[in-house]
This record gives structure tokens, C-alpha cells and sequence, in this order.
């Protein structure tokens, strides 16, 4: 299993929801499952929590929902 912790930025990301810009979405991917748990927080740590659920990875990009986009994973490994 791999975290990854990406910050949303508008620099990163074409996204139209202001109230996530500069929080953290954290996830963790386990190859053998198919449901990625993730949350989003206020803080790199982890510790200020805003949301969480469950989202997929579709041909190798993650998707987070609340910001529909997709994420390459490629750039995270």
C-alpha cells in the first residue's frame, strides 16, 4: 500500500470548487483493490480533517471526486 498526499492548487488543477484549494487529499492505494480510501484536511499531516470516502483509479489516474478531476499516478510513484 502507498499514501499519497497532493495539495490542491489551482496551479495544479482546472477545478471550479474554491473551498479546496490549498487543502491536502490524502490516499492510500493498495494495487489490489480496486476502492481507494481517501481524505481531504486542511493540513499536510492529516490531522484537520474536511471530508473523506471512497474513490477508483481508472487506467492508471485517480480520481477525486470533489474536485472532478483525475490524477496521474504515474507522477506519484
Amino acid at each position: 500500500m502507498k499514501e499519497i498526499v497532493i495539495k490542491l492548487t489551482r496551479d495544479n488543477f482546472n477545478f471550479r470548487f474554491k473551498q479546496y484549494e490549498g487543502m491536502f487529499f490524502h490516499a492510500n492505494v493498495n494495487e489490489d483493490s480496486e476502492v481507494i480510501k481517501y481524505k481531504i484536511t486542511k493540513d499536510k499531516e492529516g490531522t484537520e480533517l474536511k471530508e473523506f470516502g471512497n474513490t477508483h483509479i481508472k487506467d492508471n489516474m485517480l480520481y477525486i471526486p470533489q474536485i472532478e478531476a483525475y490524477i496521474d499516478l504515474k507522477k506519484y510513484k
